[in-house]
């Protein structure tokens, strides 16, 4: 067994394993085995006391791991749902057999 089997052998028995690191989510209507990570929002141009409670707007960032076989390369700009939720894609790309998938919503 060589290196790339050894890193495809763990990319599925262990990284998205949902008993180990992944978790059961719903991306695009199908039900998959993704690592999420929420990153905190910041407010987008002005700090915090520069703008009004009114004029806010919040950034909810995530990053979605997916098995490049489980799922595709979404466009930038595309939206996607996740669990139900509406966001937009901000990166997309695929390296050694994972797509990672950078999205966002806004709130105010």
């Amino acid at each position: 067994m060589n290196f790339k089997d050894t890193l495809e052998k763990d990319l599925f028995n262990v990284f998205f394993n949902a008993n180990e690191l992944a978790d059961k989510h719903v991306l695009e209507d199908q039900e998959l085995d993704l690592v999420v990570e929420s990153n905190l929002g910041g407010v987008k141009g002005y700090g915090r006391d520069q703008l009004s409670a009114t004029q806010e707007v919040f950034s909810n960032f995530k990053t979605i791991l997916v098995k490049s076989s489980d799922f595709y390369i979404p466009k930038i700009g595309s939206s996607l749902v996740l669990d139900g939720e509406e966001y937009y894609v901000e990166e997309a790309e695929e390296e050694m057999g994972v797509i990672r998938i950078v999205i966002s919503a806004y709130e105010s």
